[in-house]
């Protein structure tokens, strides 16, 4: 009896203690995903404030006082970016379930030269040099042909809960050519223009537009030192799958309240492309 009943305790102490280990496992998710999409929103916020410097320094003395509050905000920006990516790493842990991890590592290894995956991260990285052609933001045949096959990892059951942000970033090497620049002004116009047309090939191949974000850093957020021409690390376009929120998801709609048939009406207005020749930094 004594026997049986140890038994009974120890299982009882092994199940409470899963369920322990489970809750800190999920608690811990929930504080990495929380922590990437902080990192995420305030690198927007960064970028838009670095754009409005940009612009504001090319001013008349009498935006001086302007220009003094937007270093302000962008220095105050840099911090909070700081210790947010500082809770990132802390936070530590796999960003997605295992079988959406699992997809982007075997797409990634299918195609190392165009691409790599980090998991901690939950991001693929694409190789501009071998997406696009020189100063170019049309993505070219054999990338477009992998990022349909992405799309179709995007579209499975296991990543619906996520939002696909994709974000450009070029080096510090001046936009010179005439015909280049009449398309892309700056290398902040060149980082959007490219992220809007991994965004747009992503669209086509069938991820909901509801779902997906663009931005551009230009040459402000590099992973390496620049040399005279560049460097190609820096040249590169990320696509972050971030968990949705329940303010984000898309709604769903009510079986219940749906009638059985409804008249025929009009085919919605198709939404107008966005105006990528003009300078913000952000695009949604």
């Amino acid at each position: 009896m004594k026997r049986q009943t140890w038994m009974i305790l120890a299982a009882v102490a092994l199940v409470a203690t899963g369920c322990v280990a489970q809750r800190e496992a999920d608690d811990l998710k929930t504080l990495y995903r929380n922590s990437q999409s902080q990192v995420l929103d305030l690198q927007e916020q960064l970028a838009e404030a670095n754009a409005r410097i940009a612009a504001l320094m090319g001013g008349a003395g009498s935006e001086a006082d302007a220009l003094a509050q937007a270093l302000a905000e962008g220095e105050r920006l840099r911090k909070a970016l700081d210790d947010a990516e500082e809770r990132l790493r802390n936070a530590g842990g796999a960003a997605l379930p295992p079988e959406l991890d699992d997809a982007l590592s075997q797409l990634a290894a299918a195609n190392p030269q165009l691409m790599s995956y980090d998991a901690e991260r939950g991001m693929i990285q694409l190789r501009s040099d071998l997406t696009f052609a020189l100063g170019s933001a049309d993505v070219s045949a054999g990338a477009s042909n992998t990022l349909s096959r992405l799309a179709g990892i995007l579209n499975s059951s296991a990543a619906q809960d996520y939002e696909v942000r994709v974000v450009g970033h070029t080096d510090n090497v001046p936009i010179k050519n005439v015909g280049t620049r009449a398309k892309h002004p700056t290398n902040w116009h060149l980082s959007v223009h490219r992220a809007i047309s991994v965004m747009q090939v992503l669209s086509k191949a069938g991820v909901s537009s509801d779902r997906v974000g663009v931005a551009g850093y230009g040459e402000y957020r590099p992973v390496a030192a620049n040399a005279t021409g560049g460097s190609e690390a820096n040249r590169r376009v990320e696509i972050f799958l971030v968990a949705m929120s329940s303010a984000t998801a898309a709604p769903q709609p009510d079986a219940a309240a749906t009638p059985s048939a409804e008249p025929a009406t009009a085919a919605p207005a198709a939404e107008p492309e966005p105006d990528i020749t003009q300078p913000p930094s952000v695009y949604k």
